[in-house]
């Protein structure tokens, strides 16, 4: 079992092979929340991988909560290891789950996501990468599991409440005109280091 040490400005992620490895840029969702965020928000993370978004989340602002979930049981167990290690396991809560099939009735004041978003049919071009394929692979050009997300949020979502997905660049205008059928006005788009779309958030009014 490979595993790693991954350092950031402000704290160090333990990765495997068997978990998505998080980038460089991690803390563009802490940059994409900053002026809308609120005090005791609560955040549901979807797809939390090795905890890193969160736990970047957990440590810029503290007076918040975190239900950080994945589909990996592996994933959990490093997850929860590395909130601990960063001493931020008083604020994230974790949970296996297929993205929303086993949250309760609860509501958020956000939903953040990093789903897979490459084509399946791209897949051989990507071949270097070792993150394990269902983290980075979706059916439907890659749109398949945001739109799972996009379908659903509404029912975890407060009045006035944020979703932030992240997707490729070329995928923005198509999930400007999904998420409107849903229900979402999209606000904003938060750029990565290159100064391509990266994230987008979207604002439910309902």
């Amino acid at each position: 079992m490979k595993s790693n040490i991954i350092e950031f400005e402000k704290f160090k992620i333990e990765t495997d092979n068997k978990v998505f490895s998080p980038r460089i840029d991690i803390e563009i969702f802490v940059q994409a929340i900053q002026g809308i965020i609120r005090k005791d928000s609560k955040i549901l993370e979807l797809g939390t991988g090795t905890g890193a978004i969160s736990i970047a989340l957990a440590k810029n602002y503290k007076d918040i909560s975190i239900l950080a979930t994945d589909i990996n049981k592996f994933a959990i167990k490093i997850a929860k290891k590395n909130s601990e290690i960063n001493k931020v396991d008083k604020i994230i809560d974790f949970k296996e789950s297929n993205w929303f099939s086993n949250i309760k009735d609860n509501k958020y004041d956000f939903i953040i996501t990093n789903p897979p978003y490459i084509p399946k049919e791209n897949s051989s071009i990507f071949s270097k990468l070792s993150d394990p394929k269902d983290s980075l692979y979706a059916n439907k050009n890659g749109l398949a599991d945001i739109y799972t997300i996009i379908e659903n949020s509404l029912n975890y979502l407060n009045n006035n409440s944020y979703l932030l997905i992240e997707h490729a660049h070329y995928q923005t205008l198509i999930l400007k005109e999904y998420a409107k059928k849903f229900g979402f006005s999209h606000i904003k788009s938060q750029k990565d280091d290159l100064g391509f779309n990266r994230i987008s958030i979207f604002l439910n009014r309902f």
